[in-house]
C-alpha cells in the first residue's frame, strides 16, 4: 500500500517539475524559491535486514556461512568462596591547588607511608588540603607527608565527601610538589554503582540494567588489567574517556539492585577479560571491530539489532559547502573548493560498495580544486560531529519556479508545508556527487556511537521483549563466557 502511494507521489512530483521547467523555458514570470533534490544525491539508508523481528534467533550468525557459537550460555558460577572483592583507584581530580574533604561520619587523615593519624575529625567537619613546600598541608598546617588517605574511622560507615560530592571507600591525596591529585579507592561493585546510572537510564528494564552492569564491570576490569592509566598512578579516570563515574550522587535503587544481582560477573573470551565496548544506538546493526579500530576482535562481531524505538534511529546533519570545506581544512584534510563527494571503498577493506556489511560508510572521498582526500566513515563522524558512521550523503539546491497559471497549482500540490519539493533522489552508488558550491550537503544517518558491542537501545528492546541479561550479553558479545570472579 505504501509503495503504491509512493509511486503516485513520484508521478505527481515528476509532472510538477516537468511543467515548472517547461513554463520556465517559455519565459514566464518567476517568483519564490523552492528546493529540488537533484538525482546526484541519495535517499536515506534503509535497514531491511537489520530488524530483530526478522531474525527470531538472537544468536544467529551475522554473516552467511558463520558457525553458531558452541560456547556455554548463562553465567559460570565461582567454585571458591569468600574471595575478596576487587579494589579500584579512580581519579577524581588532578593538578589541583586545593581540595575540600569531609565525612558523613567520624573520619581521619592518615599518612600514606607511615600510617600515622595526622588529623581526627567528627562527622561534618570540613578540611582544606593544599600543597605547602611540596608537602600536604591540612587547613594551612604543613605535614611531612606527600601522600595521605582520608578514611572513615569505621569502614562500614565509609562515606566521604570531596568538594561536596559523596563517595564510598576512601580518598587518597598525593602531592607532586606543586599540585594535588585526588583518587577514590573503592570496591569494583561500589564503582559500578556510581557508573551505571550515568550510562543507562535507571527507568529501563532491569534485565537491560543488569546487562549494562556486567558490561561496565568488565570494561573496568579490562582497563585495570591493561594499565590504561597506570603511569599516572590510578586504574580509571571518572570521565567518559573511561566510563562516567559520579560517585554516590548518581546511585539509584534500580541500578544498585542491578549491580547487586550481577555481583562479580565479568565477561571473558578464551580466559581473557574482554574489552566490553558499548554504545548508545546501533542504527540496526552493530559493527565488526576491525572496521572501526582496524583490529580484529573475535568477540566484537556485527549482529542485527532492533533499533526502531531509539531516538537516534534516524538523524540528519546539514552543512553548506563552505562549512564542509572549512571542517575538512581544520582537520588537515583540505581540498580547496569542494567539487564532488562520493562513497568509496578503501584499498584495504575489500569492500566494493564503499560500505561495511552493517551499512556504515567505509570511505568518503572529497574532491576539490586543490586535490582529493579519502577519509573513513569514523573520521567523517569525528570531523563533522556526526552521531555515527552509518550515513548516506545527499545535496539539495534552490531553483526558481513560475508562480502564475495552472502550473502554480500543480507545483503547489507537489510542495510540502515548507515550500519544498519532496522527491527523493536516486541512491548514491559510488559515482561522484557533483557540487557547484551553492548546495546544502546533507548527511542522513542512523544510530549514535561507534557501533561496537552492546547497543543500549537494542538491549532495552530485547529486555522489553523478555530476554534475560545474559542472553542480551551473549547476543552482542560473540562466544564470550560470563564468569563470577568473587
Amino acid at each position: 500500500m505504501e509503495r503504491c502511494k509512493s509511486s503516485r507521489l513520484r508521478g505527481i512530483l515528476a509532472a510538477a517539475l516537468a511543467m515548472a521547467f517547461c513554463l520556465f523555458q517559455l519565459g514566464m514570470a518567476e517568483a519564490g524559491v523552492s528546493t529540488l533534490y537533484p538525482g546526484a544525491g541519495n535517499r536515506p539508508p534503509r535497514t531491511p535486514e537489520w530488524n530483530v523481528e526478522k531474525n527470531k534467533d538472537d544468536n544467529a550468525p551475522a554473516k552467511t556461512g558463520e558457525k553458531k557459537s558452541s560456547k556455554t550460555k548463562g553465567v559460570k558460577k565461582l567454585d571458591k568462596k569468600n574471595v575478596p572483592a576487587t579494589m579500584l583507584s579512580v581519579m577524581l581530580g588532578e593538578g589541583l591547588a586545593s581540595a575540600s574533604v569531609s565525612g558523613d561520619s567520624d573520619f581521619e587523615v592518615v599518612d600514606g607511608s607511615a600510617g600515622k593519624v595526622l588529623e581526627s575529625c567528627g562527622a561534618g567537619k570540613s578540611l582544606n588540603l593544599t600543597v605547602e613546600g611540596s608537602y600536604i598541608a591540612i587547613n594551612g598546617k604543613k605535614t611531612k607527608s606527600r601522600i595521605v588517605t582520608v578514611q572513615a574511622k569505621k569502614v562500614a560507615d565509609g562515606v566521604l565527601k570531596y568538594n561536596g560530592s559523596s563517595y564510598r571507600g576512601s580518598l587518597r591525596l598525593t602531592s607532586d610538589g606543586v599540585r594535588l591529585q585526588v583518587l577514590n579507592q573503592l570496591s569494583l561493585e561500589d564503582y559500578v554503582k556510581g557508573v551505571l546510572p550515568s550510562e543507562m537510564s535507571p527507568g529501563w528494564h532491569e534485565e537491560a540494567l543488569k546487562a549494562q552492569a556486567v558490561a561496565a564491570r568488565t570494561f573496568a576490569m579490562y582497563n585495570r588489567s591493561n594499565g590504561g592509566h597506570k603511569a599516572s598512578g590510578y586504574d580509571l579516570c571518572s570521565s567518559s574517556h573511561c566510563q562516567v563515574y559520579s560517585g554516590m550522587a548518581a546511585e539509584t535503587e534500580a541500578t544498585s539492585s542491578a549491580v547487586d544481582a550481577t555481583r562479580g560477573q565479568v565477561m571473558y573470551y578464551e580466559h581473557q577479560v574482554i574489552y566490553a565496548a558499548f554504545h548508545s544506538s546501533s542504527g540496526g546493526a552493530t559493527e565488526n571491530s576491525e572496521e572501526v579500530w582496524g583490529t580484529y576482535q573475535p568477540y566484537l562481531r556485527s549482529v542485527t539489532d532492533d533499533d526502531s524505538k531509539s531516538p537516534y534511529h534516524d538523524w540528519t546533519a546539514r552543512f553548506t559547502v563552505a562549512q564542509v570545506e572549512k571542517q575538512l581544512a581544520s582537520s588537515g584534510k583540505g581540498v580547496g573548493k569542494l567539487q564532488a563527494i562520493s562513497l568509496t571503498p578503501l584499498s584495504s577493506s575489500g569492500s566494493v560498495t564503499g560500505r561495511t556489511a552493517s551499512g556504515r560508510a567505509y570511505g568518503v572521498k572529497f574532491s576539490g580544486s586543490s586535490g582529493t582526500v579519502t577519509i573513513t566513515g569514523e573520521q567523517a563522524r569525528t570531523i563533522f560531529g556526526l552521531k555515527s558512521a552509518m550515513f548516506n550523503i545527499r545535496t539539495e539546491r534552490s531553483v526558481k519556479l513560475p508562480t502564475t497559471g495552472s502550473s502554480q497549482k500543480a507545483a503547489a500540490s507537489a510542495k510540502g508545508s515548507q515550500g519544498t519539493f519532496t522527491a527523493a533522489p536516486a541512491a548514491m552508488k559510488g559515482s561522484a556527487m557533483k557540487l557547484n558550491g551553492s548546495e546544502t550537503v546533507i548527511f542522513d544517518g542512523h544510530g549514535f556511537g561507534h557501533g561496537l558491542g552492546l547497543a543500549q537501545y537494542g538491549a532495552k528492546a530485547m529486555a522489553d521483549k523478555g530476554s534475560r541479561y545474559d542472553e542480551i550479553l551473549h547476543h552482542y558479545y560473540t562466544d564470550v563466557t560470563i564468569q563470577e570472579i568473587y
